[in-house]
């Protein structure tokens, strides 16, 4: 059976015999005590504890300095050294440090070593008592987080986006008045014209003092106003805002989300980005006003092109009445001349006379209809539409023996611009008319049909002008310009304004298509109600 060492039953009688030994023991956790004899300094015991946490036996050990003093780390042994001296000469300088023991394996063990000196009534050191803590995991933990905390500021300063972080800053009443900055990266502190050191620890009023000042980008907002409400709502904020003061005139686009007591915010400098779209939309607004005025020139000529078609068909049509008005004119003076002109005779004739006088009227007044300068939606039916369209060309047709046949009900009606859709269908039929000529077809038909589906009206335009072989050409014909007639028998604008009229005036979308022996138009419209 092992005798006690003296010291170890030396401790133990001080422990029974002086309350605050107990007390400094139970207020440490302990991986082990040891109690050196200072008048005989080369002994000191240690207690079993000690030995497992470096790997060995207690029965291994001897109670003596030199045991513990071989396995310590030399530099760290100078460190205990050095502070012992100190708390010797001043029992108030605390002897408390961390080093490292090499374990019996040959890893490494940090131990938090603390201890106080015992003195007689003459204030003579005669004894020193210690605990030992293993705090191996918690260095090693401490290293993995250093570790982590340099890989994670590594990351942070290769961002292209500024960094910051802040934390909550509260007045007495717990109300927040203001943010304190706690983390930045090297972009951030680049923007911010200001290092880390000067950064860390101050307020965000005191970094620049625009953060308190409304910006007019920001709606008369301050930068503290939306990141409190960031911290408060717990809602993320993304926005865009001009700063100027403090050395820094730039565009910045700003992110702030809610982090624990504070939040963290990402800056970018986007201020070239903004010239840029400022000189593109300034580009675009250019090019807009540039393709309204060429798109007002096609219109113009569009509708004189139109005007000419019509006015051809006007004089066609006017030949007739007028011969038949010359006519009875010449039967009243040979009537007047012979003395046989009564006034039954002179009504009959003058009835048949208004009657051609009238009709040309009413071509006159389709045409001034037709080119009103303004013109808002109204209820048309469609038939009615069709057939006036029909009469404005009909004699043009009708002697180039092109029949116009029109299948629609006439209950069809919806809201429409009237003369717009006059225009878009005349400038179908020409197309039609000419491609009939110009392939010498004798029996020239366009058939012109409508249905209601769902919510729009289809109207079909079908013509027997043999149609286009080549698909390159059928997908152009909508283009400006575009015409595969001499110069001299088109505009190539006809079918292009068409297009403009029935998808961006009317709404509506618009086909074409090889079928049967000719081209069919798919006008779709829709069925507005006002």
């Amino acid at each position: 059976m092992n005798q006690k060492h003296y010291l170890e039953t030396e401790l133990y009688e001080m422990i029974q015999k002086d309350s605050t030994i107990f007390d400094f023991l139970e207020k440490n956790s302990l991986d082990g005590i040891w109690y050196w004899d200072m008048e005989n300094p080369q002994n000191e015991w240690l207690s079993p504890r000690f030995w497992e946490v470096l790997g060995y036996e207690a029965e291994e050990k001897k109670h003596l300095v030199c045991e513990w003093q071989e396995l310590i780390f030399p530099e760290d042994l100078e460190k205990t050294i050095e502070n012992f001296n100190k708390h010797y000469e001043d029992p108030n300088h605390p002897y408390d440090q961390i080093v490292r023991y090499r374990h019996k394996d040959g890893h490494t063990v940090w131990i938090r070593c603390r201890g106080s000196i015992l003195r007689d009534k003459n204030q003579k050191p005669i004894r020193m008592i210690g605990v030992h803590n293993d705090v191996t995991v918690q260095k090693y933990n401490e290293e993995k987080l250093l570790k982590r905390t340099d890989e994670l500021k590594a990351i942070l300063d290769s961002s292209l986006s500024g960094i910051m972080a802040f934390e909550n800053f509260y007045d007495k009443n717990g109300e927040i008045i203001d943010f304190i900055f706690t983390m930045s990266n090297k972009e951030a502190c680049k923007i911010a014209k200001l290092s880390e050191e000067q950064l860390l620890g101050k307020r965000l009023s005191k970094i620049h003092s625009g953060n308190f000042k409304p910006l007019d980008s920001l709606g008369g907002r301050t930068l503290f106003d939306i990141y409190k409400e960031v911290v408060l709502t717990g809602e993320s904020k993304s926005l865009e805002f001009y700063f100027e003061g403090d050395g820094i005139k730039d565009w910045f686009r700003n992110k702030a989300v809610k982090f624990n007591h504070g939040f963290i915010c990402t800056f970018e400098v986007i201020t070239q980005e903004k010239l840029f779209q400022e000189k593109l939309e300034k580009k675009v607004k250019e090019e807009v006003e540039k393709q309204n005025k060429q798109e007002k020139i096609l219109i113009q000529q569009s509708k004189m092109a139109a005007m000419g078609e019509m006015i051809g068909a006007i004089a066609h049509n006017w030949r007739q009445p007028l011969n038949t008005v010359s006519l009875l004119c010449l039967a009243l003076t040979t009537k007047f001349d012979n003395s046989k002109l009564d006034k039954n005779y002179l009504n009959k004739w003058i009835e048949k006379i208004n009657k051609q006088v009238n009709f040309m009227s009413q071509t006159i007044d389709d045409f001034k209809n037709f080119y009103k300068p303004k013109e808002e939606f109204k209820k048309i039916f469609l038939k009615e539409v069709i057939l006036k369209v029909a009469s404005l060309v009909n004699f043009e047709f009708k002697i180039n023996n092109i029949q116009i046949k029109v299948d629609i009900h006439p209950s069809i009606s919806f809201i429409c611009l009237e003369n717009q859709l006059q225009q878009a269908i005349i400038n179908i039929l020409i197309n039609a008319k000419e491609a009939i000529i110009n392939r010498n077809i004798k029996n020239g038909i366009i058939l012109i049909s409508a249905k209601r589906k769902n919510s729009s009206i289809e109207l079909l335009i079908q013509d027997n002008g043999g149609g286009v072989e080549n698909e390159e050409i059928l997908k152009s014909m909508f283009e400006p310009y575009f015409t595969t007639k001499l110069q001299s028998h088109g505009t190539g604008i006809g079918l292009y304004m068409t297009k403009i009229i029935i998808e961006q005036n009317l709404g509506g979308k618009i086909k074409v298509k090889n079928l049967n022996d000719g081209l069919i138009f798919k006008i779709k419209l829709p069925i507005l109600v006002i």
